[in-house]
């Protein structure tokens, strides 16, 4: 488990189909770290979204705060994402 911290960028909509045609719904919130250049993807599940995470990470644009994730590597592809954990919910948010 990590912790990510900085500011709220922006939140985007990451639906696709699965092969079944079904749409699965997935939500993306980029974080600009405190020192640092590199924005951070934190990518929130099915379930996340579902609970109305998108809607408190949007209220949260411009402003500080953290989440927990775990960092998900695949070495075949060679690339590596972050997922939040538990409900997805921002640990700390500061107004300044």
């Amino acid at each position: 488990m990590q912790m990510i911290t900085g500011e709220v960028r922006k939140v985007l909509d990451d639906e696709y189909k699965n092969k079944n045609g079904n749409l699965v719904k997935q939500a993306i919130v980029v974080i600009e770290p405190i020192i640092g250049r590199q924005n951070y993807e934190i990518y929130l599940s099915r379930s996340q979204v579902d609970s109305g995470m998108v809607d408190t990470w949007l209220k949260l644009i411009g402003k500080q705060a953290s989440v927990s994730v775990t960092m998900f590597v695949n070495y075949e592809y060679r690339f590596q994402k972050f997922n939040a954990l538990g409900n997805g919910q921002p640990l700390k948010a500061f107004t300044g």
